[in-house]
């Protein structure tokens, strides 16, 4: 990987070395040996791209190198890999959630009919409504603080490449 364009596209970005580091969560040794011309890992490369926020191919001036291409496909090839498992996950919390969502909320409608008191009746009608409010944002929190960073850690190609490629986590 002699002849690559990291450190090119760095400087357009504006970034230091540390910077990008920190961004695409490698070592700012990993991003020197890169701008040097070694040879890096294509999950590596993937990180690096995404902080950049360009595909990997873009890393490399345009060549014939078959070498080159093979490692291109490999590393666009393991990033879909990744986006495609990270949904699936994603999609799988969003099906739990809104089950034992939509079961809570049932179960809670079928105790009025047991209560005896109109007062005690009330309070579950406005608690039972006020569950429907609570459980978005409870949602989104539990997206955000627990779903979003598992996910991060278990496919950490996808970090900076979810907006062009899907819709959440």
């Amino acid at each position: 990987m002699i002849n690559n364009q990291i450190k090119k596209l760095r400087m357009a970005k504006h970034l230091s070395q540390e910077q990008l580091a920190e961004k695409a969560k490698v070592s700012v040794r990993t991003i020197q040996r890169l701008e040097a011309g070694e040879d890096a890992s294509i999950s590596t490369l993937n990180l690096v791209a995404g902080a950049l926020d360009v595909e990997v191919g873009d890393l490399f001036p345009r060549t014939d190198s078959s070498k080159q291409k093979e490692k291109i496909q490999s590393a666009d090839e393991l990033l879909q890999s990744q986006l495609q498992q990270r949904h699936e996950e994603y999609k799988n919390f969003k099906r739990i959630y809104n089950t034992c969502y939509i079961v809570i909320m049932m179960l809670w409608g079928c105790l009025f009919p047991l209560v005896d008191s109109s007062a005690l009746s009330s309070i579950m009608g406005v608690l039972w409504i006020g569950g429907w409010m609570i459980f978005g944002p409870l949602k989104k929190w539990i997206e955000i603080k627990k779903i979003t960073p598992k996910l991060d850690t278990k496919y950490p190609l996808t970090i900076n490449r979810l907006d062009k490629n899907q819709d959440h986590g």
